[in-house]
Formats: C-alpha cells, structure tokens, sequence
C-alpha cells in the first residue's frame, strides 16, 4: 500500500511539474509598457528556462529562468550597455502578463501566444 501511495504521490508530482515548465514555452508577442514591441521565444532545458526577446534593439537572450506554478522569473540580464534586473510574469492561458525592472522601474506588459 505504501509503494502504491510513494509512486503515485511522485507521478502527480513529475506531471505536475511538466505542466507548468510546458505552459510557458513557446512564441509570444505583445508590447512592453506600451509602446516597446517584442517577440519572445521561451525553451526549457533540464528544468531551466531559456529564450531570445526580439525587439528594436536587437536579440537579446534569456538564461536562468524557472517556473512555478504559472509564475515564471528570469534573473538579471544585459545586452549592449542595457541592464534589466529582472523579469516577471504570470501565465493565463494563452497571455502572459509580464513586469520588466529596468533601471528601478517596473514596466508592465501583456503578451499573447503565437500559434
């Protein structure tokens, strides 16, 4: 009984933990505080979110980022001079509400899925 109970415990917790590094990967676009377009593209690797934004500005690649539950963060990142503390964002479905600290600042944005 216990043996049924251990192995069924870590199953829910494997597929729950596939579920939620799945919901996040992927295309999506929106725009950051209003007015800064981008194309973010998420992947997950052994646990660890990466990806590439594309913006105005060029390229500029994600790494060190992780999920729990719908809440995904990736730590502090620069590109070119410009330095972004950190980036936030909670999924719903297909949109993702974003928060992007740069230079002390909190910039909001809503991107949505790419399909």
């Amino acid at each position: 009984m216990k043996k049924k109970l251990f192995s069924a415990v870590v199953l829910f917790a494997i597929a729950t933990y596939c579920f939620a590094s799945s919901i996040v990967v992927g295309r999506w676009s929106g725009t950051i505080a209003g007015q800064f377009p981008v194309t973010v593209s998420i992947k997950e690797l052994n646990g660890k979110l990466t990806g590439t934004v594309i913006s105005q500005i060029g390229e500029i690649p994600l790494s060190n980022g992780r999920i729990t539950g719908n809440d995904f963060s990736f730590r502090e990142l620069s590109y070119n001079g410009i330095a972004v503390s950190s980036i936030k964002g909670k999924i719903d479905g297909d949109k993702m509400d974003v928060t992007v600290n740069f230079q002390g600042q909190d910039l909001q944005g809503i991107l949505t899925r790419i399909k």
